[in-house]
Order: C-alpha cells, then sequence, then structure tokens
C-alpha cells in the first residue's frame, strides 16, 4: 500500500508541474496577438508628385482625406508631396488645385510602409467675357463688368495697384482691413475663416465667385500674385442683383477676378488701376 501511495503521489506531482507549464505559456498566443494588431495599426507614408495630363508637376495642390478640412500637404514646386501618419487600408484623398479640376484617389496603404503615387490634376479653362471688336475696333476689356460696378460705387473694389501696393502675399492679405469683414483661423490652424457683417449681431461666410461664376472655394485658394482685382459686398444694400440671382437674402459676397494673361505678360506689377 506505501508503495501504490507513493506512484499516486508522484502522478499528482507530475500532472500538477504539467499544468503548471501551460498555464504560464497561455498567456504567449495572446501576447503575440497583441503585437500583431499593433503591428497592423502601425501608421504609413505616402509620397509622390501632383501632376498634369503633360506629367509636369503642379505647384501649391491641397490634399486631404475625404471628407475632412484637414490640410494633409500641399505640392511643393514641383508637385512633389509627402504625408506620413496615415492610417493604414483602403484611403480616399481629395486633391484641389485653382485652375484645375478636383478630383480623388483611393490608395491601399499597408500597415508601416512607405507607398509611391501621382496625383494626375485635368486643367480647366475658365470661361471669360467674350471679347467683341466693334466697326472702330474698341476692343472690350475683360474686366469691363468689374469697372462698370466699381464706377457705380456701391461695395469695395480692389485693383492690381492696391494689390502690389499693400505688399499682399495671400489671397486672405488681399481682403484683409476691409470694413466689415472679419478673418478668423480655423479650427486645422492651417486655413481662414472669413465672415461678413455690417454689425455684431449676425455673420455670416460670404458667397464665392470667380470670373462672375459661383466659385465652391475659398479666398486661401489664390495667392496675391494670381489675383487681378476683387469686388467685396458686405451687407445685403450692397449686392449686385446679378450675385443674389435667387434672391436668398446672402449676406456677402466676394468676386475674385485673376490675372489677365496678356496684360501679365507686358507688365510683370499689372496695370489695372
Amino acid at each position: 500500500m506505501a508503495i501504490l501511495s507513493i506512484i499516486a503521489s508522484r502522478r499528482l506531482w507530475l500532472l500538477g508541474a504539467v499544468a503548471t507549464r501551460l498555464g504560464a505559456q497561455q498567456p504567449a498566443p495572446i501576447q503575440q496577438a497583441k503585437d500583431t494588431a499593433t503591428h497592423d495599426s502601425t501608421p504609413a507614408t505616402l509620397i509622390g508628385h501632383v501632376v498634369d495630363s503633360a506629367g509636369v508637376g503642379v505647384n501649391g495642390a491641397e490634399i486631404k482625406l475625404m471628407k475632412s478640412d484637414h490640410v494633409l500637404a500641399i505640392s511643393g514646386d514641383s508637385g512633389e508631396f509627402r504625408m506620413a501618419g496615415l492610417p493604414p487600408g483602403t484611403v480616399v484623398f481629395n486633391v484641389r488645385r485653382i485652375g484645375y479640376e478636383a478630383a480623388s484617389f483611393t490608395a491601399v496603404l499597408k500597415p508601416g510602409k512607405t507607398h509611391r503615387t501621382n496625383f494626375p490634376l485635368t486643367a480647366t479653362a475658365l470661361a471669360l467675357p467674350t471679347v467683341a471688336v466693334s466697326d472702330t475696333q474698341t476692343n472690350s476689356h475683360w474686366l469691363d463688368q468689374f469697372n462698370a460696378r466699381k464706377f457705380n460705387g456701391h461695395g469695395t473694389f480692389i485693383t492690381r495697384a492696391e494689390i502690389v501696393k499693400r505688399g499682399a502675399r495671400t489671397g486672405i492679405d488681399v481682403i484683409r482691413g476691409v470694413p466689415g469683414v472679419r478673418i478668423l483661423p480655423s479650427r486645422n490652424g492651417m486655413t481662414n475663416r472669413v465672415t461678413m457683417s455690417r454689425t455684431t449681431n449676425r455673420a455670416c461666410p460670404p458667397t464665392m465667385y470667380l470670373h462672375g461664376l459661383p466659385y465652391s472655394g475659398t479666398m486661401d485658394d489664390f495667392t496675391a500674385d494670381e489675383i487681378e482685382a476683387v469686388e467685396l459686398y458686405v451687407g445685403v444694400s450692397e449686392i449686385p442683383p446679378e450675385y443674389d440671382r435667387n434672391e436668398k437674402g446672402i449676406c456677402g459676397v466676394i468676386v475674385v477676378w485673376t490675372r489677365d494673361p496678356r496684360a501679365a505678360s507686358k507688365n510683370p506689377q499689372g496695370a489695372n488701376q
């Protein structure tokens, strides 16, 4: 009986030792799963160029994530960009640049990897007023609409000469200081928010026009060198009927006129007075 008791005790001890070893090894798969999850969430990096239809780099293009106002990158002089800290997986980017059609691109990013790509943009032709020639050979100027409204005196009108005199560098600089116009940094700190009001009770974002046509962008889309003239109308009483066609009662309007290539080639500083 003593021998049987010793054998049984030995077996129990061996079973306990095996169970202890198995228990010590149990967290290993859990830890491995944690390591895999951590690795799968490692941010990715995307580098490349924004190019036109001819493959030439496009500078100043803004790149954002779909449904986000945060600018991830702005393409450099040769169209180059680099975006780090991107979420792995399928990511949709929005790319926008004045003078080009806005475009969306989808990329599949792997955790911890660096990817390379190009974002091609298609140039858009802005519709300018038709140049008519009369019997006396007097050509109409593309800023006739601007000059006509300036003559009427309702609103604020900034010419190319005034832009140069101010030493403006950005589109926001061009309109800074106009009575009734308030400029605040946006939440992301990368762009600006413009509101208009003649009183402190009601302020609202202005409606944008480019060459007299509705424009969905903002003044942050332009550099001062790209602007020939700007019209600003603060308050309903100043807004011309052609800019409130639907009579929605908008509280302000900004009309941007970009540089005339013909004038720019002759006078880099601009001659519109």
